[in-house]
């Protein structure tokens, strides 16, 4: 029987680091700016003070233009190609993938379960752990199916999702509507137990995360076809197919997302539902060409732009964490109360220099330590046995 332990730095994919680093850039963006407006202010006059602005709106269009859907597709296919790359490695050490990576999702589920009833309501961890264990079991059908069924939920899962279950959406404005009453109140014991209650409604009478999870499913088949493909091992055999892939999905999705939005926004005019039928579409196209602009960038000589985001993305789950933390510390009105005070732009200027800390103390933790904190548990968790923690130190120069 062959070692089950976790790997060394030496062995990451170094690209996978770099755009998972930067899906949650994008993912965090979204949360400081659309998420903190949308749904945790709740005062309407406020809000549409904000979107009259050019400066506060142009701040919303940057977050939903860029990266609004196109990170979390990023960082749910990375998830699916991460699932690949530990079951290969673990089967070609001879050990029992199944059981490991069983163990790992149920720790994650655990991690998202306390983040998403005491830290953070916008959790995704315990859906991912979910999911994970749904393409544990379906990890060996066909090629094709990866292939067909994952384009098919990656563009209409959530409709899929509300066809089956029509009540879903009302599921979701129910928990929104009851989230934001507690979170006004200041009061985080009564937070914690009314949002608590409204999930389980929404999740166990609505269903309505059925088409989220469709949605994120997809993305996972997409990544584990990836991988099973073998793309990642002959990137530098491809570069001249990923540029020019690169220079037509990112132009178009970008060009398809920005129509959606000026038509949503009433900058133009267009179709009532322009941006629903448009923007399921865009967003796969978008999220490619991000990942094969990065990639390229990877294999240049401008490798060192796209590395700054590789240490948060080596500290995912620690970096994913903490930044809901950091949200609802300073948002909550059990926190700093800036919910509804703090305009669009200063959120996103935040944020900006909320990431260059937190990528700034990723670094430093990494040229001290093999993992993050929370990565570190979870390995621990994961394999049944303590992984060496502290990296050697360097050797002094005679």
């Amino acid at each position: 029987m062959g070692s089950a332990e976790p790997i060394d730095s030496t062995q990451r994919i170094g690209e996978l680091d770099v755009l998972r680093g930067f899906a949650l850039f994008g993912v965090f963006i979204v949360h400081f700016v659309g998420g903190v407006f949308y749904q945790l202010s709740v005062d309407p006059a406020w809000q549409a003070l904000q979107k009259a602005d050019p400066l506060q709106n142009g701040a919303l269009l940057f977050s939903d233009l860029f990266f609004l859907d196109k990170a979390n597709t990023l960082f749910a296919t990375l998830f699916g190609m991460g699932f690949w790359v530990m079951m290969e490695r673990l089967k070609a050490r001879g050990v029992a993938f199944e059981m490991i990576y069983f163990r790992r999702l149920v720790v994650l589920l655990l991690i998202g379960v306390v983040n998403v009833f005491l830290i953070f309501p916008g959790d995704v961890l315990h859906v991912y752990a979910v999911l994970g264990m749904v393409l544990l079991a379906l990890r060996g059908i066909p090629m094709w199916a990866k292939l067909g069924f994952g384009v098919i939920l990656v563009v209409g899962g959530k409709a899929i999702g509300d066809f089956i279950l029509p009540n879903a959406k009302q599921g979701g404005t129910m928990f929104e509507t009851v989230q934001a009453a507690a979170f006004a109140q200041g009061d985080y014991a009564n937070w914690v137990l009314t949002t608590g209650e409204a999930f389980m409604l929404r999740e166990f009478v609505y269903g309505a995360s059925l088409g989220w999870g469709l949605y994120l499913f997809g993305r996972f088949l997409i990544g584990a076809w990836i991988m099973e493909r073998g793309w990642m091992d002959r990137l530098g055999e491809n570069l001249v197919t990923i540029r020019w892939l690169a220079a037509i999905a990112l132009p178009l999705g970008l060009a398809l997302d920005a129509a959606a939005l000026a038509i949503d926004e009433k900058f133009i005019p267009g179709p009532e539902g322009a941006y629903t039928a448009i923007h399921p579409f865009s967003v796969p196209l978008q999220a490619l060409g991000y990942a094969l602009v990065l990639i390229l960038l990877f294999h240049s000589r401008c490798k060192g732009i796209v590395l700054v985001f590789a240490p948060v993305g080596r500290m995912a789950l620690t970096a994913y964490v903490l930044h809901g933390a950091v949200l609802m510390a300073l948002f909550s009105t059990i926190g700093l109360g800036f919910s509804g005070v703090m305009p669009p732009f200063a959120c996103l200027l935040f944020l900006l220099a909320l990431f260059g800390v937190m990528t700034a103390a990723c670094h430093w933790w990494l040229a001290r330590y093999r993992y993050g904190p929370l990565e570190y548990v979870w390995r621990w968790a994961t394999y049944g046995e303590r992984p060496k923690f502290r990296l050697a130190p360097a050797p002094v120069a005679a």
